[in-house]
Parts: C-alpha cells; structure tokens; sequence
C-alpha cells in the first residue's frame, strides 16, 4: 500500500512539475521581444508628447512617417496579444525591427528638437 502511494504521489508530482514548467514556458526570445517592445512604445510616446505639444512647428513629412511608426507598432501589439507564438527567428526579426524604430525615434526626437529651438529662435 506504502509503494503505491508513494508511486501515485511521485507520479503526480511529475505531472504537477512538468505543468509548471511548461505552463511558465514563455520562451527567452518572447520576454526579450515583449521588453523590446514596451521600450519602443515608452521612446513612441515620448515622442508623441514632444510632437503634441509642438505640432505647430513639425514638418509634415516627419509626422507622416511618425505615424507609419505607429502603424507598425500597433501591427506588433496584436502579435503580443494574440495566440501566435513565433519561432526564435521570428522573435528575433521582430526586436531587430523594433531596434530599427528605436533609432528612427532618436533621430527624429533630434530632428523636432532641432524644429522647436529654430522656431523659438
């Protein structure tokens, strides 16, 4: 009776383990996307405070790729809401897409800064 317990007990401990592992298994590559992106989105919104607030003086080609950005990174938040789960290649397609955004908002951050002082000047 002891052995049977005991091989029922470690049996369910196995499942119970094997459930945890697996039901944690958000893959390395999914947090490391999912942290790219919220920093996109953090740098995106900054920008678009700093663009809100000086509308005025912006050039309207930068506010027309500004919201091909953000066309983009709408695209990407269904990805990270939805069921699908890419492969490791297609996580990292995604942050090096994201990078790309990333640069582009440093720059174009540059770019309005540079608007507001010569039109404050």
């Amino acid at each position: 009776m002891k052995k049977r317990i005991k091989a029922i007990l470690c049996t369910v401990m196995a499942v119970v383990l094997m459930l945890c592992v697996t039901g944690c298994g958000d893959n390395a590559k999914k947090k490391e996307a999912t942290e790219a992106y919220n920093n996109t989105v953090d740098a995106y919104n900054e920008v678009a405070d700093l663009i809100n607030q000086n509308a005025d003086v912006i050039n309207e080609d930068l506010l027309a790729v500004y919201q091909q950005m953000g066309d983009m990174i709408a695209e990407y938040k269904i990805v990270f809401e939805g069921d699908t789960e890419l492969t490791d290649e297609g996580y990292d397609e995604l942050i090096g897409n994201l990078a790309g955004v990333d640069e582009w908002l440093a720059s174009a951050k540059q770019e309005i800064e540079m608007e507001i002082s010569d039109a404050n000047s």
